[in-house]
């Protein structure tokens, strides 16, 4: 959320392009990719005005056991010179030391994501031309899940509808997450709301209505098991739908015990969240 503020403020765009070729289900370091994508993308901002910021998730490789998915971040702003472009991921160093009274700060955090893509036998790589702007990308890769993915006929089907009359609380705390699900709620139209946590969600809840929630479980202050709990105090008919990444069977009693009406995995796949959405609103009066 915090990114999606910083770009409204520049006057950035942020755009989402997802391969939908990618598998429903890998498995992987979800809390160091969000780090690294977080981290792109708020370098991305700081360095662009009036700009375009695209984040890219595409299928390399798809074999029997794993995939090699590539991620990219791209942005319109003010470029590196080739001569430069290793210097700004030493530690500390900046391509330009005019960047830093005109920006502020390094806000580079390159050395970070090196290290957490070394972690997992990857690297970051650069292309960029100064003026032009710049695209920092990766690969990355996942074994392949071995649950059982099983969807409705009905929804791999029918066409989807438009959810104009829908109203849904995304409550996340990870830029990058509410950047995907917001991008997919509104090209379907809905009407999108954000909390960034279990507080901020309550708070919403009381001051408004919503036909859905999408609420991550695990998230700072207060999560989304409490939340949900506190939520039903007061209203036991809004569905609340849990974002995680796991779908062990104990975490689906524990949120079907707190009052959750069902989950949806993450890293999100349209499908599926179409479907969560469809099933606990439009298709509940089918």
């Amino acid at each position: 959320m915090a990114n999606r503020i910083r770009a409204e403020e520049k006057g950035n765009n942020i755009k989402i392009m997802y391969d939908e070729d990618i598998p429903d289900f890998v498995m992987g370091d979800d809390v160091r990719l969000g780090q690294i994508l977080n981290n792109l993308v708020s370098n991305a901002l700081k360095f662009t005005q009036n700009g375009t910021i695209t984040i890219q998730v595409s299928l390399q490789e798809n074999n029997t056991d794993d995939v090699l998915l590539y991620f990219a971040v791209k942005d319109t702003g003010i470029g590196v010179a080739k001569e430069k472009q290793q210097m700004i991921f030493e530690r500390f160093i900046q391509a330009n030391t005019n960047i830093n009274r005109e920006f502020g700060g390094s806000g580079l955090g390159l050395t970070i994501i090196r290290k957490l893509l070394q972690l997992q036998n990857s690297d970051i790589q650069l292309e960029s031309e100064l003026g032009k702007g710049s695209t920092f990308f990766f690969t990355l890769r996942f074994k392949k899940s071995t649950a059982i993915t099983s969807r409705e006929e009905k929804i791999q089907s029918f066409e989807k509808q438009d959810l104009k009359s829908i109203s849904v609380l995304l409550v996340e705390d990870v830029a990058f997450n509410v950047m995907v699900a917001d991008g997919m709620l509104q090209n379907w139209n809905a009407k999108v709301d954000v909390a960034e946590n279990g507080v901020f969600a309550i708070e919403k809840m009381k001051q408004n209505k919503y036909d859905i929630v999408l609420m991550d479980i695990q998230m700072p202050v207060m999560d989304g098991y409490t939340a949900t709990q506190e939520i039903r105090k007061f209203d036991t008919i809004t569905p609340i739908i849990a974002l995680t990444a796991s779908i062990s069977i104990d975490i689906q009693e524990k949120a079907s015990h707190v009052g959750m009406n069902g989950f949806v995995t993450k890293p999100f796949n349209p499908n599926d969240l179409y479907a969560a959405l469809y099933r606990n609103t439009i298709g509940r009066v089918n």
